[in-house]
């Protein structure tokens, strides 16, 4: 049994990169056989200073919790552990950052466990299924369209007002929250099969394509899909395009077989904001046109001396 991770970001249009994720060891067997294999993905709130901070905080809180877990220890009960110790982690980090308004991020936490599924999840990140060329949604969205989806279906608000409120796409939950109550996940395991893959996906990524456009991506061996996905999220030329990451998981037992990247997975790695450098030409060129106008200045020289010496003798 394997558990083959891929994944591929970008920082899209924007001046920084919030999103952030993480893989646990897949080489760690004796944990293996009780905890599973972790993955999580958090996206930092922009809307909030220091989203990024929120952001990788999470990330390495939750994996480093989640590592103490115990063979006593179920794995619903070590996810939710882990998840309130980055936010409450958060919340510390917001308090010494000095931010008035507290910093935030989205999270999702899913654990691979033999053939089963655990997730813990946060805000409005995607959790997914994929089976035989299927992509199906996992976790629920934390976002303020589902209130005003239930005002519309019991007559409080006209249709056309939900879908046309502009905080629709508000979070209502993320970590960093005083008191964090609206969570999903799952107490009873989701049946994974050999060959399946678990993707997990900022909003930056499946806000941008269509359904269509994502299972057009999942062709050949699975870890060639995140490097796929990215790079049709940037050919969209959205002008605002949000960073985005995507991360998957392939329940493998040695039948997909080992896979060489076609192309390099590096190309989609983020790259800092900078000024645009000038390269000096190397110093040995300068050294050696010098030189030479120095030769030639001094032969001048020496030739006119010579002609005023014979010229005055």
């Amino acid at each position: 049994m394997r558990y083959l991770p891929a994944h591929a970001q970008h920082i899209g249009s924007r001046n920084y990169q919030q999103d952030c994720f993480g893989f646990a060891d897949p080489e760690a067997q004796s944990f293996l056989e009780h905890g599973g294999f972790l993955t999580v993905l958090c996206d930092g709130m922009g809307g909030m200073e220091h989203g990024d901070v929120a952001s990788q905080t999470a990330v390495s809180v939750v994996l480093d919790a989640y590592a103490q877990k115990t063979p006593e220890e179920s794995i619903p009960e070590a996810l939710e552990r882990s998840v309130r110790a980055a936010n409450q982690r958060v919340i510390e980090a917001a308090l010494h950052l000095g931010s008035k308004e507290g910093v935030g991020t989205t999270l999702v936490a899913a654990v691979l466990f033999k053939t089963s599924l655990y997730f813990f999840s946060v805000g409005d990140s995607g959790l997914f299924h994929v089976r035989n060329g299927h992509l199906q949604m996992v976790n629920r969205p934390h976002v303020f369209s589902n209130l005003l989806d239930q005002a519309a279906a019991s007559g409080k608000i006209s249709r056309a007002e939900a879908e046309r409120h502009p905080e629709r796409d508000s979070l209502t939950s993320f970590i960093g929250i005083k008191s964090l109550e609206e969570v999903d996940r799952n107490t009873e395991p989701w049946p994974i099969a050999e060959g399946e893959t678990i993707l997990l996906a900022s909003d930056g990524m499946f806000k941008t394509l269509e359904p269509v456009e994502i299972v057009s991506c999942l062709k050949g061996h699975p870890q060639s899909w995140p490097t796929a996905l990215v790079s049709r999220t940037l050919a969209q030329g959205h002008p605002g395009q949000d960073n985005v990451t995507v991360a998957t998981v392939t329940f493998d037992t040695g039948a997909l077989g080992d896979w060489i990247p076609e192309v390099e997975t590096s190309v989609f790695e983020d790259r800092p904001v900078v000024e645009p450098v000038v390269v000096p030409q190397p110093p040995s060129s300068h050294i050696s046109g010098w030189l030479i106008a120095a030769a030639f200045l001094l032969l001048v020289a020496i030739g006119l001396g010579g002609l005023w010496y014979f010229s005055s003798h």
